[in-house]
């Protein structure tokens, strides 16, 4: 998510907590975009937010993927 849309518009988190994620997320291996979205999920509703906004980033690509294959 865009710092714009979480920090300024929708005021979930500050900004120095947004940038303290982001160098969190850089640390861990891994698609950033998709650690980003779970942090803050996490942020918002503990582990559930964790784990709704996980695989609502997750699934959608792997459901196209899986019928792209599918019909390939």
């Amino acid at each position: 998510m865009p710092e714009w849309f979480v920090v300024t518009r929708r005021g979930w988190l500050s900004r120095q907590h947004f940038l303290d994620l982001v160098g969190a997320t850089s640390l861990i291996p891994g698609p950033n975009s998709t650690e980003m979205t779970m942090h803050i999920g996490y942020e918002r509703a503990g582990w559930r937010g964790l784990v709704v906004a996980g695989s609502l980033f997750i699934l959608p690509a792997a459901v196209l993927t899986g019928t792209l294959a599918w019909l390939y």
